[in-house]
Order: C-alpha cells, then sequence, then structure tokens
C-alpha cells in the first residue's frame, strides 16, 4: 500500500554546480596550440593565421559559467510494499544561458525503474526539463531513492556543469505471505478477542446447558430443558478470548542470495503474522535477536502493524559482537502466557539457546526452520558427500533435541516472490507451515 499523497522531498532550490570544461574544449585547445607550435618551431608567422579562429572560439566564452539551475523534486509517497511502484518527477531550469539540460536518476540495487535500466535519461534544450521515472521497490528496507544528476552545457559546448541533488529516502515494507490458519497457546489471555476457549464465559458459541446458578442471567434460561425437567436452566457459552503474540526474528546469522535470505525470509514472516493477528484483534510484539536487542510490546489494531514493520527495516543495519541475552527483555515485551513464533535458520547455539530458554521460562514456543538451501558439496569428492550427510544428521538431531524439550519445528523455505507462481507450490506457504498448530494449540510450561 503505497503513500498516495506525494509531496516534495526536496523545495525548489538552486545549487551551484561544477564547472569543467567539456572534451570539445579541450580538442579547440590542441588544435589551436599546433599552429601556435609550428610558428615558434619553425619560425613562420604565417602559421598565426591557422590557429586564429581557434583562439577567438576560445577567448569568447573561456569563462566559466557561474548560474546554477533551479532543481525541484517530488515522489508519489515514502513508503510502500516490496513490488509496490513509486513515481518520482524532476523538472530542472537552468539560471542562464544553457546549449541543453539533462537528467539523470541513479538508483541503489534495491530500486529500479520499471521497464527500463537502473540509470534513466531526459534531455531538453536549454529551458526547463522535466522526467518521471516509475520506480519498483525490490527489497525491503530503509534506502536511498537515488541521486538525481543534472548536467547543463555552456553555450558553445565548452563547459558543463553537474548538479548532485539527492530524491531522499524511502521505506520498503517487507510484503507478508498469507496466514489464514492461527496458531494459538494452549491458555489465552482474559482480554476479550475472537478466539473460543475452552472455558465457559460471555461468548456467542453454544458449548451446553448446566443448572441455573445466582447470579446467571434471565435471558440465558433454556425454557425447552426448564419446562421438561422441572428445575431452571442456563444455555452455556464458550468465552471468547484474544491471544498474545511475539514474533522472533533471529538476525544473528544471514546466508543465502539478497532478496532470499534467511534473514529475509524471517523478516517476512515476522510481518505476516503481525499482520494477521492484529487483523483478528490480538496483541503482537517483536523482538530482534542480536546482540544489544530490539523490541517492540504487544499491541493491537493496524498501527501496531506498521509499528513492527518500521522496526523491522533497521534489522539489515545491526552490527555487534555482544551476545543476546533474553534476561533483558522486560516482562511488557514478553508478557506471560504469550505465544513466541521464533524464525531461525539454526545455525547459531544463541539462537537455539534462547529458544530453549524461553521453553525454560514456560513459554509456548514454536521454531519456524528458515534455512532454505543444503551446503553444495563439490563434485567428485568423497569426503564432501559424507560431510553432508554428517551436516543433514546433526540437523535432524538439532530438531529431536528441541522438539523433545516440548519445542516444536516447522520448516518455511519460504514464498514464490512472483504472485503468478504463487498457488503453483502450495508446499512453500508460511500457511502450511503453521497450519497443524491451528487444530491442536501449543502448550506451554516447564517440561
Amino acid at each position: 500500500m503505497t503513500n498516495a499523497a506525494g509531496r516534495d522531498r526536496q523545495p525548489a532550490t538552486e545549487p551551484r554546480p561544477t564547472w569543467v570544461p567539456t572534451a570539445h574544449y579541450r580538442r579547440l585547445v590542441t588544435v589551436a596550440l599546433l599552429p601556435l607550435l609550428a610558428a615558434v618551431v619553425l619560425g613562420h608567422p604565417a602559421y598565426l593565421v591557422l590557429a586564429a579562429p581557434m583562439v577567438a572560439a576560445l577567448a569568447l566564452p573561456a569563462r566559466r559559467p557561474g548560474y546554477g539551475a533551479r532543481v525541484s523534486m517530488r515522489a508519489s509517497g515514502d513508503r510502500c510494499f516490496e513490488g509496490e511502484q513509486v513515481t518520482i518527477r524532476v523538472s530542472a531550469e537552468p539560471a542562464g544561458p544553457a546549449e541543453s539540460v539533462g537528467l539523470r536518476l541513479m538508483l541503489p540495487p534495491a530500486l529500479a525503474v520499471s521497464g527500463g535500466t537502473a540509470a534513466s535519461f531526459a534531455r531538453g534544450g536549454g529551458g526547463p526539463v522535466e522526467a518521471e521515472w516509475q520506480v519498483t521497490a525490490g527489497r525491503w528496507g530503509r534506502w536511498d531513492t537515488g541521486r538525481v544528476l543534472v548536467t547543463m552545457r555552456s553555450p558553445g559546448g565548452l563547459f558543463t556543469g553537474t548538479i548532485a541533488n539527492s530524491a531522499g529516502e524511502i521505506n520498503v515494507f517487507p510484503r507478508p505471505p498469507s496466514l489464514a490458519q492461527l496458531a494459538l497457546p494452549a491458555q489465552l489471555h482474559s482480554r476479550i478477542g475472537d478466539h473460543l476457549d475452552r472455558r465457559p464465559g460471555h461468548g456467542i458459541e453454544f458449548t451446553g446447558i448446566r443448572p441455573f446458578a445466582p447470579g446467571d442471567r434471565l435471558r440465558r434460561i433454556n425454557w425447552q430443558v426448564t419446562s421438561r425437567r422441572g428445575a431452571l436452566y442456563v444455555n452455556q457459552f464458550a468465552a471468547q478470548r484474544a491471544a498474545e503474540i511475539v514474533a522472533v526474528i533471529d538476525a544473528i546469522t544471514d546466508t543465502g542470495p539478497a532478496g532470499e535470505s534467511t534473514l529475509d525470509r524471517a523478516v517476512r514472516g515476522a510481518a505476516a503474522i503481525a499482520r494477521a493477528y492484529t487483523r483478528a484483534g490480538d496483541r503482537v510484539g517483536v523482538i530482534t535477536l542480536y546482540g544489544p536487542m530490539r523490541w517492540i510490546p504487544p499491541g493491537s489494531g493496524q498501527r501496531q502493524f506498521f509499528r513492527v514493520a518500521e522496526t523491522v527495516l533497521d534489522t539489515r543495519s545491526l552490527y555487534s559482537e555482544v551476545s543476546p541475552d533474553m534476561a533483558l527483555i522486560p516482562r511488557a515485551a514478553l508478557p506471560a502466557g504469550a505465544l513466541v513464533i521464533m524464525f531461525s535458520p539454526l545455525l547459531d547455539e544463541r539462537a537455539i539457546d534462547a529458544a530453549i530458554d524461553l521453553r525454560e521460562r514456560g513459554y509456548a514456543v514454536i521454531v519456524t526452520d528458515v534455512l532454505a538451501t543444503s551446503p553444495v558439496p563439490a563434485q567428485g569428492t568423497a569426503e564432501a558427500g559424507l560431510a553432508l550427510r554428517l551436516w543433514r544428521l546433526e540437523r535432524q538431531a538439532l530438531r529431536y533435541r528441541l522438539e523433545s524439550l516440548g519445542i516444536p519445528v516447522v520448516g518455511w523455505p519460504g514464498e514464490p516472490r512472483d504472485t503468478a507462481d504463487a498457488g503453483e507450490d502450495t508446499s512453500t506457504r508460511l500457511d502450511i507451515a503453521l497450519g497443524r498448530f491451528a487444530r491442536q494449540r501449543v502448550r506451554g510450561g516447564v517440561r
């Protein structure tokens, strides 16, 4: 969802360009020097006649221009999701006589001009020039929208001036995968929500009848059963409660190609958790597991989803040598009874220890393995194949170790980035990976 209201990234300004001689200027200087050298070396002043036209051409506009250009930039929005487009409009008008004016947009690798190259051109005459680019966001993150280079040529083409302006910053949110089946903890929060609890309460789902007790509402009396049994009976309903979910992003290890690395999948998975549960009225928080950890306490509503999305944008720039310590997480960010869904490649013992620590503290924990690839052994070597088998056995032993502690591990290698292929392979969907916990709730507690 792109921010539709465009705004000026930079008001119209008149920065001073850097003027340098062009190749045409240097050619004229070379052609003018040759007759002068011939006149001096050969002693024939007649050669000066050949140099006169070039010297005159260089002498008239010899001074470097001192004017600038009035540049105005406007973007259709400063935030969007992966795969969406943002329109960048640029206009430039030279403040003095110019032979031509050109605009060039330079983009970072995460952004690309739709239907074109990363560098696009727009060229006009000596007057105002405008350009418009449709930029597609390829990867989530906080990116510089790029630089706009304004190039002007002075009359005669002897000097060229260049102005570099920043087009601003854009926040690209991760596109959340679909998640319709919600995993729930065995014990729901006492706050009213949309999930049915096993305990009776004030809800709309009928669960049975029971004898009337003092304090029951009269409108819940089942008159058919009462008249048949000769005593008051009331209808009993299941309580509707809300869940508290905490998504944990393992940012300690990041492996894989850009855009499809383990960190990319973990961030998209956390975004899916935030969007799906906040839509169901639940409270969602996020913890980034890396060095000086960052967290957002659980909250509800669409505003909380964008708070989570804004927080995960800084995950890519984190760097620290400090080992994460789950004991530093305050109770407000990790409330009792919350369901913890960790997205991790399970390649670092610190992340594994964090999952075990959460389980021993009584939380219901689900680990989603986001590692989609295996090491590629060298061709034609038996030792490499044996090492790969041992690595896979270690991964199986790790999963058995976690599941024996009551921590279920599900594999999620990511989802197709192309929406046209998303419906062909359902085995990669996060909804399928976490779907079984919608039917069988996850229990916490110390083993």
